[in-house]
């Protein structure tokens, strides 16, 4: 009698951390008391509170500097390091679980369908969350579920729309349509889409050559979605091109750790990153100065030349003709193919930057294995023939089974390892 007045006067208090859900829970162990008013109350709490703490908004989270570990800036006000970003997605799980385990006890119950679809979104499981939702209507007017369908339905409609736009190079347009966006999903309930139309609005700064505003919406691509790759990859370029040389090569080292054929250029940028990161700390950068990706094609050059110098010209600004003066030589320099060549990448130009390899010159005396046949051939690997993928917490470590990868992507790991290796290579 005494556990279950405690249990009802618990029951009447708001549950204000999962914490408690789960403590008053486990005094449930049978089947009549989960199903009991008090325990399907208990349940829904738990279910609400799972589903919550795993949207990001209202989670404070820090993405950590890509440094060695002594180099990394001790917080202010607790002296603690700061934190690797929060992985939510257990959350989620969890909800999902919950929901089902609530569903088989009470499949008609509208509330129920409604949190676990927002779990489902939260793990970029769309069509699931949209069933879930029509089952949910079925049970009458469920007004929540209304309200979020409609509101995923406009962000992916606004979404394709600024897609379009950013590929016909209409940038402020499509900028604008990211940003109305994210703000249609203010509470950030389809995370997964949101991360998205971040990451998106993201190569539309770079284009224009905003890479601070960029590398923000990166970030927030990376808090909203936790070990994206693209976002990582997308991060470290941005670091790169803002001037943050050693981050940047942290950060494409880990891309490349995670799959060497995630990307043709991926090479090329870690080559560039080496090449920056060893040039004198005053050397000028065009890039910077013209406002340009570091990979602009010569028409893009030639366009943003036009532009700058209709805007800088010593009879227009206010600039003075040195500004103008330093834009013909970056725009000669950036032309000639030979100069940016070595510009770009110096002495990497024809050396392999492969990071993905157990063996590394640094540490050569560290390694005692005589029979090794490192130098020849890749490391068997876990996902792309890499074990070091269990222990890497920056990017997501697909298994693919007893099976294997795909065929296309075993083709084009095989085409990649030929390349590198020499076409008489042969699978171990």
């Amino acid at each position: 009698v005494r556990r279950l007045r405690w249990l009802t006067e618990a029951a009447r208090q708001p549950f204000s951390t999962l914490d408690d859900c789960h403590a008053f829970l486990e005094h449930y162990s049978s089947k009549a008391e989960l199903i009991s008013p008090l325990g399907v109350r208990l349940r829904k709490a738990l279910l609400k509170g799972l589903v919550e703490r795993s949207d990001a908004v209202d989670n404070q989270r820090r993405i950590r500097p890509a440094l060695a570990y002594n180099q990394r800036s001790v917080e202010l006000a607790g002296g603690q390091d700061a934190d690797e970003i929060e992985e939510l997605i257990p959350y989620a799980e969890e909800a999902v679980k919950v929901s089902g385990e609530l569903l088989e006890d009470f499949p008609e119950d509208a509330d129920a369908r409604y949190w676990r679809g927002r779990a489902l979104l939260r793990l970029g499981r769309h069509a699931d969350a949209d069933r879930q939702f029509q089952e949910g209507l079925k049970q009458g007017d469920h007004q929540s579920i209304k309200e979020l369908q409609e509101t995923v339905s406009h962000v992916e409609e606004l979404k394709q729309r600024a897609n379009a736009l950013y590929k016909d190079g209409n940038l402020d347009e499509a900028i604008q349509l990211f940003s109305a966006a994210i703000n249609r999903d203010a509470d950030c309930e389809d995370t997964r889409t949101v991360a998205t139309l971040y990451y998106n609005r993201s190569a539309a700064w770079r284009r224009k050559g905003e890479f601070e505003k960029a590398l923000d919406d990166a970030n927030m691509a990376l808090a909203l979605h936790p070990k994206w790759t693209k976002a990582l990859y997308r991060r470290g370029i941005l670091l790169l091109e803002c001037g943050r040389y050693a981050e940047a090569l942290t950060e494409l080292k880990v891309v490349q750790r995670a799959d060497p054929t995630f990307d043709d250029d991926l090479q090329d940028w870690l080559r560039r990153a080496h090449n920056w990161l060893a040039k004198p700390k005053h050397t000028q950068n065009f890039y910077k100065f013209m406002s340009l990706p570091m990979d602009a094609t010569k028409e893009d050059i030639k366009k943003q030349y036009r532009r700058l110098c209709l805007q800088w010209h010593p009879d227009k600004s206010d600039g003075g003709r040195e500004r103008f003066e330093q834009l013909q030589v970056a725009h000669r320099f950036l032309t000639d193919d030979a100069q940016r060549e070595e510009y770009d990448f110096g002495i990497w130009t024809d050396r392999p930057a492969r990071h993905h390899t157990k063996k590394r010159d640094k540490v050569k005396d560290s390694w005692n294995d005589k029979n090794s046949t490192e130098e020849d051939a890749p490391r068997n690997h876990y996902n792309w023939g890499d074990r070091h993928l269990i222990e890497d917490e920056k990017v997501e470590s697909i298994y693919w089974g007893e099976e294997g990868c795909p065929a296309w992507l075993r083709e084009k790991r095989l085409e990649y390892q030929r390349k590198q290796f020499g076409e008489d290579y042969i699978v171990p």
